[in-house]
């Protein structure tokens, strides 16, 4: 393309971001609207491609700023993207207004160069992984889901959470996750997951299929075929999943298996290596195995929907293949699409070099054209199902439709009924907390006199909805990994009380609050896991225990109201906690 025809385009782009109405008139989409009579419209399209289309249509690209730049108004002219993906640290959330202006940017920017409307994808799947965290519904997680035991309350979430998406113009959510969350030592997924049982996860994935649908935005099923009993992250390095083919049956497979048979649309690879699914013996991940994506997931289990890759600049594949490379080996491996995220080290500008490298591939005949083909025509089946290809606009009269009250109900009841009591801190063994003379006291729930409440100072954003509904607690902030004079002078000011109240946040992360936690006295303390309901088991001893299993808003003022007594525990474990409770306990009652 010449600098001319550049300048072109670009002013074209950016006359459609102050006149929208007009540019719909001035450039209306240079593609079929309807089906021939010779064909349907998806075949229609997939004809009149060039294979430098077809090879952008297979792309999901990341991007910086709060608004269409040059910079991205230039690719989607030259790279075409088939999609974009939203992240708050690349800049591109900052409110609902703006985002549904910068969607709307971008599809008309898209429309004016004769581009086919794009696919705006976010990972918004709740709790502790949320984009969008103001002016929406943030719902508590999926393993706070997992512990209300309701596929009623899934289903709910799926329809709201799906509805608000729809109004910014956003059409695809990376979400539900899938894995079962089986290994205590896993660094990526945790309270992601629904939980250690396939079967509950199958129930709370399932649920969401239909609701997500109903607003026509596509949901994904992720990671295949599980990233739940690894201990390494795969935007840090390349995890293993060491399994035989029967327990991967039984634990990792069986969710998918559900989730496919309640046809979702979309289901997402993970950079895990299975040695059980290589027949070959080949060190790779699922992302780049033909032998898991196209013979085990297209064949076996029958999958027909869209298979989109995790970002292709983690760790897992770029410190192995490189990204060029191992974007030509996931085609060839069976993957429709492929993202290309924020991730440390990687900028936009690389997408540019990614598409030069497989419209070669493909030229070259490295990569069959019926290879693309088929992968653009599962992309172009979903645009039309969603409605996308007639109307990808963002629906800004609607924007006070976001966080309605009903929609914040849902997210607090679904807090309500997660928050696990685990051990009670009035009735441990047949003392309770310790006190002096070793009677019983009866902690919970909270009295009126003022009570201190140890805590992480780098979390103490998340304190406000807890200290509304315990206006007692005085928080005592500390660093997440304080120095041995911080330990110090905690345990000193904290000497007389015979009670201690702590926050936690992932205790396998942080050593250092793990060290200050046992340096408190475990025998005395109550602790609050605002995360990982694995904290227990690296401070045995604790008299009490309580998880909320993520720190949004909703949850924290679900944990306050039941320290307070305004409510009681309903939550049950979604995982095992081993050596001492089983999935499903939870206590109800103080």
């Amino acid at each position: 393309m010449s600098f001319h025809s550049f300048r072109k385009v670009s002013l074209l782009c950016r006359l459609a971001l102050l006149l929208p109405l007009l540019a719909g008139a001035l450039f209306p989409l240079a593609l079929p609207r309807k089906a021939s009579a010779a064909g349907n419209r998806v075949e229609d399209l997939l004809v009149s491609m060039t294979v430098e289309e077809k090879v952008g249509q297979m792309m999901i690209g990341f991007f910086r700023g709060n608004s269409l730049s040059p910079e991205l108004a230039r690719r989607l002219e030259t790279v075409r993207l088939g999609g974009v993906i939203l992240y708050s640290v690349s800049g591109n959330v900052e409110s609902t207004s703006q985002v549904a202006g910068l969607v709307r940017g971008i599809q008309t920017c898209a429309k004016s160069a004769g581009v086919l409307p794009l696919f705006v994808a976010i990972d918004q799947e709740g709790g502790l992984i949320s984009r969008l965290t103001s002016g929406v519904t943030v719902f508590p997680g999926n393993m706070a889901l997992g512990a209300t035991g309701e596929t009623s309350l899934a289903a709910t979430q799926a329809r709201l959470q799906a509805r608000e998406l729809r109004i910014l113009g956003i059409t695809w959510n990376y979400a539900p996750v899938t894995d079962v969350n089986s290994n205590p030592a896993n660094t990526i997924i945790g309270i992601r997951s629904f939980g250690s049982d396939p079967g509950l996860v199958a129930d709370m994935g399932t649920a969401m299929i239909v609701p997500y649908a109903g607003e026509r935005v596509l949901c994904t099923a992720k990671h295949f075929p599980g990233h739940g009993d690894t201990d390494t992250d795969s935007h840090l390095g390349l995890p293993v999943l060491r399994k035989d083919r029967e327990a991967l049956e039984k634990v990792e497979l069986a969710p998918f298996r559900a989730m496919i048979g309640q046809g979702v649309p979309a289901i997402m690879t993970a950079h895990v290596e299975v040695p059980a699914l290589e027949p070959d013996g080949a060190v790779r991940p699922a992302t780049l195995s033909s032998a898991i994506l196209q013979d085990l997931l297209r064949q076996e289990m029958g999958f027909e929907g869209l298979l989109v890759t995790d970002s292709m600049g983690m760790g897992a594949i770029d410190q192995h293949w490189g990204m060029e490379e191992a974007s030509v080996l996931a085609v060839l491996a069976g993957a429709d699409m492929l993202i290309f995220g924020a991730d440390k080290g990687h900028e936009p500008e690389e997408q540019d070099g990614v598409f030069a490298f497989l419209v070669e591939a493909v030229r070259s005949g490295r990569i069959p054209e019926s290879r693309i083909d088929g992968a653009v025509a599962r992309i172009l089946r979903a645009k039309e199902a969603l409605g996308i290809l007639d109307d990808p606009w963002p629906r800004e009269g609607d924007l006070d439709r976001l966080a309605a009250p009903e929609s914040l109900a849902v997210a607090e009841e679904i807090a309500e009924r997660s928050v696990t009591l685990v051990r009670n801190p009035n009735r441990r063994g047949s003392g309770g907390c310790a006190v002096s003379g070793g009677a019983k006291a009866s902690v919970l729930p909270l009295a009126g006199e003022k009570i201190p409440l140890v805590w992480p100072k780098e979390y103490e954003s998340a304190l406000a909805p807890l200290l509304l509904e315990c206006p007692g607690f005085v928080p005592m902030l500390l660093p997440l990994d304080p120095a041995s004079e911080d330990m110090e002078e905690a345990c000193a000011a904290l000497e007389e009380r015979e009670t201690v109240f702590a926050g936690s946040y992932d205790l396998h992360r942080n050593a250092g609050w793990k060290a200050l936690l046992r340096r408190l006295g475990e025998e005395r303390l109550v602790l609050l896991s605002v995360r990982s309901p694995y904290d227990l088991l690296h401070v045995e001893d604790v008299c009490g225990y309580l998880v909320t299993y993520g720190d949004r808003p909703a949850s924290m003022k679900a944990l306050g109201r039941i320290l307070s007594g305004v409510s009681s525990p309903k939550g049950h474990l979604p995982v095992e906690l081993p050596g001492f409770y089983p999935r499903g306990w939870g206590l109800e009652r103080f």
